[in-house]
């Protein structure tokens, strides 16, 4: 039987200000830009990419912080520290609010389990592995494997 497996990057992008980049997905609610890796694309590649289709902003990886396993749907997410670059906050298809918040602002925003406990730690600095499981339908998430570096 073939498994449907697939990548996925995110970036926490700070300003000078240090405000963080936050994008609102009509499926997922708040959370800061990423999305797929398209066959032929690195990490970074897809960061940058995805960054800027989701917000009109340029930024640069300065750096990994973590990597998600999600066991439930076989993915796995990479995720990045970035810096802005150039660009306005600009709304999409894909992300009908975009802009700047502080980091208390951004975390009051997400809505999500496992996004939260993902930007927690991209605030933090804190470089980890982790593998976890989540309930779609209680929108709870277990974590099964959890390794700080």
């Amino acid at each position: 039987m073939e498994k449907n497996h697939f990548s996925a990057t995110a970036g926490y992008v700070t300003n000078a200000d240090g405000r963080v980049l936050m994008v609102k997905s009509p499926r997922r609610g708040w959370e800061y830009p990423g999305g797929m890796v398209e066959p032929g694309e690195g990490l970074e590649e897809a960061l940058a990419r995805e960054i800027f289709e989701e917000s009109g902003i340029t930024a640069r990886v300065t750096g990994l912080v973590g990597v998600y396993k999600n066991l439930t749907v076989d993915s796995v997410i990479v995720d990045f520290l970035c810096e802005y670059v150039s660009g306005e906050p600009t709304v999409s298809d894909e992300s009908p609010e975009v802009g700047w918040f502080t980091p208390d602002e951004a975390a009051a925003l997400i809505t999500n389990p496992m996004t939260a406990i993902r930007f927690a730690r991209m605030r933090e600095g804190i470089h980890s592995v982790v593998a976890f499981r989540k309930d779609p339908f209680a929108n709870t998430v277990e974590i099964v494997s959890d390794t700080i570096l």
